[in-house]
């Protein structure tokens, strides 16, 4: 009899404090998460990492229960829970569909989700899969590369950027900005909260500069659906396109880019799953995309405000309160993933929250990540099936991105 593995920590339940954001890097978070599921699922969590303090949501039905009540618990103000209006440091983009309620979002989410449809998707696989064996084809010679910088964070870079219509010689200023607005806590990525905000200012104005040049010049791509789009009547301003930019780019690069690089460390930790792979890479890539999902969770948490004075969870919300759904909890709960903490491909159902748990905010490019990710390691493991990750992966300092800055991998070389 297989035992299940059960995470433990040293931490109390009082210790635990999922605000602070250097607790993202210890060796024990599944243990913390498990202790709050178990003893304390809605917490509340203070810290000057974070600002105000907020209420901390670690089971899956409860983040469910949240994720489709959008009048009670809203996106309006912020969804990440380090940001307060008081600190003056709230990220501009009030203008983006991630910050907007129904029934205003509905409108706007109806814009772009064309550009995401299955169809659409499956109409731009073989360009997907034309990007992920030439990015494996230049690393293959070597027999090492860094993974994150030379795989991970390419294929999803240049596949959204070339859905929005990113010139390539673009591509690196992109990617730079991006992850100067994702990494502004993390010291080694070197930029201020401030300038972590300024990133992502810099990177609405190249999708506002983009969004003329296409009023100009049209084309087959998102910028210009964006231009020609109406709502109620009114076109886009250059504030909403600028926000859609932003999101569609940051949401439709790192989040990818940190499923790709936990998905080798997970096949890595378990190589038997990979031998699964291995023995038919068409029929387990699907399956191997969901379970990546929900092994990485590129999303840690997404952040909720209350709306009215309400009981929840045993506990009483004010209005104003700040509520974190922790997805990565969710994607460990074990009422809902039997033996949670093994990476198993045959995960079936697979009903994780990577894209969110339901309701209206349920992630808009889930079609094109699910694709990326299973077409990715179908061409990766084909031409370097002994790949694997060495050492230990370097974590994104981070209460939101599950990131990872750096992953070394070795594998034999292909000439």
């Amino acid at each position: 009899m297989v035992v299940a593995y059960v995470p433990d920590t040293e931490l109390s339940v009082d210790e635990i404090n999922l605000a602070q954001l250097d607790f993202w890097l210890r060796d024990d978070v599944d243990g913390a998460l498990a202790k709050l599921r178990r003893e304390r699922p809605i917490a509340w969590h203070e810290h000057p990492d974070c600002g105000k303090g907020f209420w901390s949501v670690t089971r899956y039905a409860d983040i469910a229960a949240i994720s489709v009540d959008t009048a009670t618990f809203s996106n309006r103000w912020s969804i990440r829970v380090n940001h307060d209006p008081e600190m003056g440091l709230t990220r501009p983009g009030s203008s983006s569909i991630i910050e907007m309620d129904p029934p205003q979002h509905t409108k706007y989410r109806k814009l772009v989700s064309r550009g995401f449809t299955p169809r659409r998707i499956g109409l731009i696989e073989d360009h997907i899969r034309a990007r992920a064996r030439a990015l494996v084809d230049s690393v293959a010679p070597k027999g090492s590369c860094e993974f994150v910088t030379e795989i991970a964070a390419r294929l999803p870079l240049e596949v959204i950027c070339d859905l929005v219509g990113v010139p390539s010689q673009d591509h690196d200023y992109i990617f730079k900005l991006s992850s100067e607005s994702f990494g502004e806590y993390d010291p080694e990525v070197g930029v201020t909260p401030e300038q972590g905000s300024a990133a992502a200012q810099e990177l609405k104005a190249y999708g506002c500069a983009l969004a003329e040049e296409r009023r100009r010049n049209p084309k087959d791509d998102l910028i210009t659906l964006l231009v020609e789009a109406e709502v109620d009547g009114h076109r886009l301003t250059q504030e909403e396109i600028g926000g859609f930019f932003s999101l569609l780019l940051a949401a439709g690069s790192e989040t990818t880019r940190s499923a790709i690089s936990h998905g080798l460390v997970a096949f890595s930790r378990f190589p038997e799953q990979k031998r699964l792979f291995l023995e038919d890479c068409s029929a387990w890539a699907p399956y191997a995309a969901e379970e990546i999902l929900r092994w990485a969770t590129p999303i840690l948490h997404m952040r909720r405000t209350v709306t009215r004075e309400v009981d929840f969870g045993g506990v009483r919300m004010r209005e104003g309160d700040k509520v974190a759904m922790w997805y990565i909890s969710a994607n460990r709960d074990e009422s809902v993933f039997p033996d949670p903490y093994r990476f198993d491909i045959t995960r079936d159902p697979n009903r994780h929250g990577a894209f969110g748990t339901g309701g209206p905010h349920f992630c808009l490019g889930h079609n094109l990540a699910r694709r990326e990710i299973a077409v990715l390691f179908e061409e990766l493991f084909r031409l370097l099936p002994d790949i694997e990750a060495v050492g230990e992966p370097v974590k994104l300092r981070s209460n939101q991105f599950h990131g990872i800055k750096r992953l070394h991998a070795v594998f034999t070389p292909v000439r």
